[in-house]
């Protein structure tokens, strides 16, 4: 009595990633990242596209699964720890479905550090955003790839000791 339901509380909270990146993707489930699509709704100051790409109007699905620099990001990360084939392919639109389909079929530890290096990683790609959106960075995969390697040593010194990606800033 007085709780509600959520279908992924599993795949965020039971995961080795710090608070912030939690709430990050529980703000994702929710769609309530201040992404161009929202800021347009509300008739706010919005890029016109994508950052990252600057192909398709930006929202959180598009900028973490569907986006071209996204599935490259995903590609490669997920290529170091053997598991390529369960990057987002062209026509997955909603990266809480992705994310739930490639971590089902995984159990124990395995499953809690894939869900620490999904929320890292898409924690690292609406960091770089940011930065290319208000920093005037520009779009670097290898950027990209490199805070992965740098904020992951950062969780294994705070405890996650369960997670292992070996040489991502290459």
């Amino acid at each position: 009595m007085g709780s509600i339901t959520f279908e992924h509380c599993d795949l965020i909270w039971k995961s080795w990633a710090p608070p912030k990146c939690r709430f990050f993707l529980w703000l994702v489930a929710h769609n309530r990242c201040w992404t161009a699509d929202r800021l347009a709704r509300r008739n706010l100051d919005h890029p016109d596209a994508c950052v990252l790409c600057d192909q398709e109007e930006e929202t959180i699905n598009h900028l973490l699964l569907s986006c071209v620099f996204a599935r490259q990001f995903w590609f490669i990360l997920l290529q170091r720890i053997g598991l390529a084939g369960v990057a987002p392919q062209p026509g997955e639109e909603d990266f809480m479905a992705w994310w739930k389909g490639i971590s089902t079929p995984v159990g124990g530890s395995s499953q809690a550090s894939l869900n620490s290096i999904v929320i890292l990683g898409a924690w690292c790609l609406w960091k770089h955003r940011n930065d290319c959106v208000f920093n005037g960075m520009s779009p670097n995969l290898s950027a990209a790839l490199a805070m992965v390697g740098h904020d992951i040593m950062l969780w294994k010194l705070a405890g996650a000791n369960g997670l292992s990606l070996p040489d991502v800033a290459t």
